[in-house]
């Protein structure tokens, strides 16, 4: 039997873009972009935790992580769900 229930959904984007500067005669991304190796799993866990606490602080929000097919070293998503105001 098909689930028969509604949903409506919206999608609210925060991008980070993160930036390390270099003197000029740096060799470029010949290293392979050593820094964010150091950044990258902070700067994700920091997002995820920051959101949970966003949705703890909503009535009847559940927070939990959703995959799009992009690999979480690119893209963190999370599905905020609400039950809708009685």
């Amino acid at each position: 039997m098909p689930d028969e229930t509604y949903v409506e959904q919206r999608e609210f984007t925060l991008r980070i873009e993160v930036r390390c500067a270099f003197p000029a005669d740096y060799d470029g991304e010949a290293d392979g972009y050593a820094w964010w190796s150091d950044v990258e799993p902070a700067t994700a866990e920091i997002v995820r935790a920051a959101v949970a606490i966003l949705a703890r602080q909503q009535p009847g929000a559940r927070i939990r992580p959703a995959n799009r097919g992009r690999p979480a070293t690119e893209e963190v998503t999370l599905l905020v769900e609400r039950e809708p105001n009685e």
